[in-house]
């Protein structure tokens, strides 16, 4: 249970703001970068003993975060909206949304945490959805939210979660990040505080489901092993690649389920290496977070990040959020800017897509980089058909955009994500040429993610 009226009680001399941060998007595959797996910040507590506490930490040290989840937004019975006790707008939080715009610019996700332990946003939700969502999506809008953390700890109906989905969905695009954070024996078939079957949930809404950030803590789990983790993925309805773990940051943050960095940094290692598409993990919260405490909170994030990549916390994607250019693509909605935009989960057109034979995307990075390495999320990693994942196809590198030069190829991959290691590389411009774009002979590429590392 998290929210701030359980932050009241654990610390009552702190007045802040719940963030929830960086999850790193991607799927599995071998030799995978850094940012392959989410790392996931709760950002609540923005000011500790009236001092504010800056999230930038987390880009400042080349963490791995992903995606930063800002809380707790209430929706109120006198049709105000709150952040914690003040409206978002309040003075005092000027800082922090400098700060955020600062993060996302760095290719964060920030991402609105809705509800909590202070409860009545999704009954209100639920029961009166013409009045309160406008009140939400101003929210969303006026703040440049990528998404929202729906937290629900409230009895809410299915349709009714469903249709705040939909709805956000209608308004925002498939690229909107929607998750949710139940407690973890939601995902196993036992109990939860939301009311509504998340196994139902899922079968009816996969595709609009970014991840969920699943609370291993507070009684409903533990990280100390894989076992709560493994009894999910055994439940076979809510796939590993959407499972990211969630768990707590410091001891008193909660009263039970905290577990050490040591063992901590052990199960993720072990969820990574036993599940190639390991969803990531979520730390409740970020200001007083161990192993460095208040006074450098952002070691948690770079701790978990190097524990699920093979001690490489530090790779950056070049490529999210640059100039791409690229063949005729299948729609409107599929284009070559698709495939840079830090996301694989936002639906079936949250990709690249070309008819095109052979298919090309180049991304601009900007400036010539030393590259490390380059990784291409296929069909199967934005939930596709893998029957659909590229067959064959070559990555090029060149300094002026005329000379290039081949850095890899694959001519019978079958894999949802693959990766490719570069060493005395530099370049400004990559290009991926696709020659056999799918496993059959559908003639679409379909290309969700490409990113290259230096």
């Amino acid at each position: 249970m998290r929210g701030w009226g359980v932050r009241r009680v654990v610390a009552g001399a702190v007045a802040g703001v719940v963030v929830a941060a960086g999850v790193l998007l991607g799927g599995g595959g071998t030799a995978q970068a850094a940012s392959s797996k989410r790392v996931v910040v709760y950002y609540q507590t923005q000011y500790s003993n009236g001092s504010y506490v800056s999230p930038l930490g987390l880009t400042d040290h080349d963490t791995g975060v992903t995606d930063l989840l800002i809380g707790a937004f209430h929706l109120n019975g006198d049709g105000s909206v709150h952040l914690n006790d003040d409206p978002p707008g309040d003075p005092k939080f000027s800082q922090m949304w400098s700060d955020v715009a600062a993060m996302r610019a760095k290719g964060v996700h920030a991402l609105g945490m809705v509800g909590g332990a202070a409860q009545g946003s999704f009954q209100r939700l639920d029961t009166q959805f013409d009045t309160y969502y406008p009140l939400l999506k101003n929210v969303v809008s006026t703040y440049h939210l990528d998404g929202l953390d729906l937290d629900v700890e409230e009895s809410m109906s299915l349709g009714g979660v469903e249709r705040l989905i939909d709805q956000l969905h209608t308004d925002f695009g498939s690229g909107f990040l929607v998750t949710l954070a139940p407690v973890a024996t939601a995902l196993s078939g036992g109990g939860n505080l939301s009311g509504f079957s998340y196994d139902q949930l899922y079968r009816d809404r996969a595709s609009s489901i970014a991840w969920f950030n699943a609370q291993f803590y507070c009684g409903w789990g533990s990280l100390s092993s894989t076992s709560g983790y493994d009894a999910i993925v055994n439940h076979g309805v809510v796939p590993a690649d959407k499972v990211v773990a969630g768990t707590l940051t410091n001891p008193a943050n909660c009263g039970s389920g905290y577990v050490d960095p040591t063992t901590l940094d052990g199960t993720l290692a072990s969820l990574a290496a036993k599940y190639p598409s390991f969803g990531g993990v979520a730390g409740w919260e970020y200001f007083n977070s161990e192993p460095g405490g208040t006074a450098a909170p952002w070691q948690w994030a770079a701790s978990v990040s190097a524990a699920m990549n093979n001690g490489n916390s530090g790779a950056t994607d070049l490529a999210q959020g640059k100039s791409a250019t690229g063949s005729t693509p299948c729609n409107a909605n599929e284009t070559p800017a698709k495939a840079v935009n830090g996301s694989v989960s936002g639906g079936n057109s949250d990709k690249f897509c070309s008819l095109a034979s052979p298919a090309q995307l180049t991304v601009d990075l900007g400036a010539p980089h030393a590259l490390s390495g380059v990784e291409i999320d296929h069909a199967g990693a934005g939930g596709e058909s893998t029957d659909w994942n590229t067959r064959a196809y070559t990555v090029q590198v060149s300094g002026d955009g005329s000379t290039w030069t081949t850095a890899a190829q694959a001519t019978a991959n079958t894999a949802s994500v693959t990766s490719h290691t570069l060493s005395g590389v530099s370049a400004r411009y990559v290009r991926l040429t696709v020659t056999t774009p799918t496993q059959t002979t559908d003639p679409a590429t379909r290309i969700y993610e490409l990113k290259v590392f230096g």
